[in-house]
């Protein structure tokens, strides 16, 4: 089963997305549920480029 973080803080944002996620087959993670404090500063210019700095920051290289 695919692996989903979303990079945000915001519960409902996180709340939104799981619910139009319910019906594929992913595992949807928050920051919060894999034990992420981080905060990462909007600086982009654009919805895409914020987008983009949070999952560059979050990811990490990490696997989950």
């Amino acid at each position: 089963m695919e692996k989903v973080v979303i990079a945000s803080n915001n519960q409902g944002k996180i709340k939104e997305i799981k619910a139009m996620l319910a019906d594929f087959q992913v595992n949807v993670y928050s920051l919060k549920d894999l034990g992420i404090d981080v905060d990462v500063a909007e600086t982009g210019t654009s919805f895409q480029e914020n987008a983009a700095l949070k999952a560059e920051t979050i990811s990490g290289g990490q696997q989950i």
